[in-house]
């Protein structure tokens, strides 16, 4: 399985769309209608890993609000120049914090979409190691940025990590514990084929590695101790935030797995959903997708 994307409810694609492609940079591949949906795949240029944004007007507006509750939180944009990037936004009146070193963990600054979604900036390098490089005219942020984290939360994250694993073939590489509050656990999950600079999951080093690979990665949050509570409990936002995360591969292959380890799901056509143990809604494409930047496209070889 190959994690491709993953899909955020809208409710004025005129106005977010634009957001993303005029503000950060988004490239618009395709407008796909499907029953009473239309999709919006957008992606930065020469990249593989695409964010979907969905738009159903049957669907009654709510403002989305993103609560520590939540099993989803936000998703990242890696970038070279946080400060840059920063600057940028406050020219065009987009609320945004300012960047900050937050321990060993990354150079982070936050803002959000016009409808709320959570949006993460994370430079490549600590900010120690910040290195400058020359902005570039054509792009709105001066840079063209990588599509980076999809930020989720689990209640057990054992049984969680062995799902994404054993399921969906990704692998886990990095751990970052974070004492803020009562305390959380970050786990970062990306495809099992990626060589990554130390076997040690805790390890510095691979925290700048993994902001600097042209790659989607799954971040897991889990509160300490959460797994032992009967009263916790996360939920999901049915009519607004995270719709699902996207994957292509073997349909018949990953139909065995979810046999084998008693994972209900539902097929329509070439398409394989299910659930996650937090109820993230996983859908699996028999297909793979490939990036032609001479087209600005993704063509889908079935």
């Amino acid at each position: 399985m190959k994690l491709q994307s993953f899909t955020l409810q809208i409710f004025e694609p005129e106005k977010t769309v634009s957001f993303y492609i005029d503000v950060l940079g988004f490239k618009l591949l395709n407008e796909l209608s499907e029953n009473d949906s239309t999709y919006y795949n957008l992606c930065f240029e020469s990249t593989r890993f695409y964010l979907q944004l969905k738009h159903t007007p049957s669907l009654k507006k709510t403002v989305y609000k993103q609560e520590s509750l939540d099993n989803y939180w936000k998703y990242s944009i890696f970038v070279n120049d946080i400060q840059s990037v920063y600057k940028e936004l406050q020219k065009q009146n987009i609320v945004i914090s300012e960047p900050s070193q937050f321990g060993d963990i990354g150079y982070l600054a936050h803002t959000t979409d016009p409808e709320n979604h959570q949006i993460e900036f994370i430079q490549k390098t600590f900010k120690q190691n910040t290195v400058k490089t020359l902005p570039n005219s054509n792009y709105p942020l001066l840079e063209n940025p990588e599509l980076g984290l999809i930020t989720i939360r689990t209640k057990d994250p054992i049984k969680s990590i062995n799902f994404f694993e054993e399921i969906l073939d990704l692998k886990l590489f990095v751990r970052m514990y974070v004492t803020r509050g009562n305390g959380f656990t970050l786990y970062f999950l990306g495809d099992k084929n990626l060589n990554f600079p130390n076997l040690d999951i805790d390890a510095i080093e691979n925290r700048e590695w993994m902001y600097q690979q042209s790659h989607l990665f799954i971040e897991i949050q889990h509160y300490w101790n959460s797994e032992y509570d009967t009263n916790f409990s996360l939920k999901a936002t049915p009519n607004n935030g995270l719709k699902s995360i996207n994957f292509s591969g073997d349909s018949k292959l990953l139909k065995e797995k979810l046999i084998m380890n008693n994972i209900p799901f539902h097929q329509e056509g070439e398409s394989v959903t299910f659930e996650t143990i937090d109820k993230h809604l996983i859908s699996v494409k028999n297909c793979r997708s490939t990036f032609k930047s001479s087209t600005n496209r993704i063509e889908k070889i079935m």
